[in-house]
């Protein structure tokens, strides 16, 4: 599926309005816009969970919303879907980077072992309970350790919940 990233009501009325059925939330442009600053783990949790609750009362299309590493530890990752849920997101990306992340398209991104992400995967799943909240599994380790890595690491997180990759 093609779909647009957005970073603000207008952006995600703009993508309705081109006919999308799908949107999210993009991290680099919510960076971009909000602090000016590229996506290398300057926003918090907090300020990504509220510019999603805006965008999706605005809309009336799913939207997946950017969640980093999921800002923390296991704790941290579970609060951040449960968050997500309650602002009424359909899903996130969440990835394998260390923190601070780097945004996907810059050098020098380092990611976390493999057991680690699996681990963040694991705990999202868990934390979406029941509900039909989309979890998509995003690697950097074709960066960091090659390419066997990165579907090894895709496919475990598939085997773990996630629901792409």
């Amino acid at each position: 599926a093609v779909f647009p990233g957005g970073y603000d009501t207008l952006s995600a009325k703009s993508a309705v309005q081109a006919g999308f059925e799908l949107a999210f939330v993009s991290g680099y442009a919510v960076s971009a816009t909000y602090i000016g600053e590229p996506d290398i783990g300057l926003l918090t949790q907090t300020e990504i969970v509220e510019r999603a609750r805006r965008i999706c009362r605005a809309v009336e299309i799913p939207i997946i919303v950017d969640a980093d590493t999921g800002y923390g530890n296991a704790l941290n990752v579970a609060r951040t879907v449960r968050e997500l849920i309650d602002a009424g997101a359909a899903g996130c990306f969440l990835e394998d980077q260390q923190w601070p992340k780097r945004c996907g398209h810059m050098r020098g991104k380092r990611v976390v072992g493999r057991d680690e992400y699996l681990a963040r995967i694991r705990t999202a799943v868990d934390a979406r309970g029941d509900s039909d909240f989309f979890i998509v599994a995003r690697t950097d380790a074709i960066a960091d350790g090659g390419l066997d890595e990165a579907v090894a690491r895709v496919e475990a997180a598939r085997a773990a919940g996630a629901a792409a990759t």
